[in-house]
């Protein structure tokens, strides 16, 4: 459930076949997990992190990755 949720975030962010495609393959962010195996090792905050990164990389700033401060309360 948790991969899904992620992919879910990564969709409007990069579309289904790139989110797919960053779950299933290896991340530096990661020390080169898969984001699946980070999950699966029971890192889902690093996992979060490295979506986080893409978010910033495409210059997507809505919830909930709007920077601090630009939060919806």
């Amino acid at each position: 459930m948790q991969a899904y949720e992620l992919m879910q975030m990564l969709d409007p962010l990069v579309g289904v076949a790139e989110a797919t495609f960053f779950m299933n393959r290896g991340n530096e962010l990661l020390g080169g997990d898969t984001p699946v195996a980070a999950i699966k090792a029971g890192r889902l905050a690093d996992v979060e992190r490295a979506v986080h990164a893409v978010a910033i990389e495409k210059g997507v700033f809505t919830e909930p990755w709007s920077p601090p401060g630009k939060r919806k309360k």
